[in-house]
């Protein structure tokens, strides 16, 4: 045998163990997309219209606000947290904009902006809780899941207020670059995301805090501050889509937003972002926010009961956790073997 083929065997060798390792690294969003194209599969065979440029073109847009907040959940859940409130900030958020607008004046960026600064103060003051008083993000966010839209409530006296100033209806049925205005905003906040986990020393430091907060820690990584900015994130982008769900309704009201957090919490889950923190890729999130959406599309234009959408939902997160915590496990196996 000659030295060349000798040298070969080895090659090939640690060839088929890096592409192996690298299919194993990407299993959770294999998985997912594999979901999703069986889904699609299905569901254009059996739901009239589905597999419609125009029925996608509307799956997207709508699924805009859903997958903004994604973007920010992915980044708290990697750094092994988690926001229950999102879709109470969106209810608040956009109840406080029309408010302001509708009943005082208010100009629309003025408005806005300040919808956006009390999401930055209910951030830090989830961040804060967490990093000072040890407080889990869980038992905070919930509770504010519930204080928050009693707070919509509160201010709006339960009434829907609109109309708003046509100048709104721009930034959701009007368009950017030759986009609708929602799905620009929602490639732009994903690529930013891109840019912030996988190419920006906040996003490595991010995945450390998740792994390890207490190495992390040790190797100079601030782990209070990109806890509260995490947090301030999410709840940033949720006032953002609670600004335009108002200009999609033409209308500010306190329930706007529920259930959203299930959307979202499902889509990153379902996308391969592991709950433990540390582990996690925004294209995975992205695939898990459209499994979602075309699931609710799907049953909905065959005709199932929305009701049944909640059941599905709730074993869809159900599911992925349990295939989380399997790979978890098989890592560890891999690992000690």
């Amino acid at each position: 045998m000659s030295m060349n083929s000798t040298l070969a065997q080895p090659r090939e060798g640690v060839d088929r163990a890096r592409l192996k390792a690298t299919l194993a690294s990407w299993r959770a969003e294999i998985g997912v997309g594999i979901a999703l194209a069986a889904l699609i599969v299905y569901f254009s065979a059996t739901a009239s219209n589905f597999l419609s440029v125009a029925n996608f073109a509307t799956l997207l847009t709508q699924t805009s606000v859903v997958a903004m907040i994604a973007v920010g959940m992915t980044m708290v859940i990697i750094a092994g947290e988690i926001d229950l409130s999102v879709g109470a900030t969106v209810g608040l958020a956009g109840t406080v904009m029309s408010l302001l607008v509708v009943k005082f004046g208010w100009s629309l960026v003025t408005a806005s902006a300040l919808a956006v600064g009390i999401a930055v103060l209910i951030g830090t003051f989830i961040g804060a809780l967490r990093v000072i008083w040890a407080i889990p993000s869980f038992i905070t966010t919930l509770g504010l899941l519930s204080a928050l839209r009693g707070m919509g409530f509160y201010i709006s006296d339960g009434l829907t207020i609109g109309p708003m100033p046509k100048e709104l209806d721009s930034l959701w049925y009007g368009s950017i670059l030759g986009l609708p205005a929602p799905v620009f905003l929602m490639a732009l906040t994903v690529a930013l995301g891109w840019l912030v986990l996988s190419q920006l020393r906040f996003g490595r430091h991010l995945y450390a805090i998740g792994g390890n907060p207490i190495t992390a820690s040790r190797y100079g990584v601030s782990v209070r501050t990109i806890r509260i900015a995490v947090f301030v994130i999410v709840q940033v982008l949720s006032a953002i889509g609670g600004v335009m769900l108002v200009s999609r309704l033409n209308s500010g009201s306190a329930t706007v937003g529920e259930h959203v957090e299930l959307d979202v919490i499902a889509a990153v889950i379902v996308g391969g972002t592991s709950l433990n923190g540390g582990r996690g890729r925004l294209i995975g999130t992205v695939l898990g926010v459209m499994f979602v959406a075309v699931l609710r599309n799907g049953m909905v234009l065959a005709g199932i009961d929305p009701v049944v959408f909640l059941i599905a939902q709730g074993l869809v997160i159900i599911l992925a956790v349990w295939w989380s915590m399997l790979r978890r496990q098989r890592s560890r196996a891999d690992g000690l073997a």
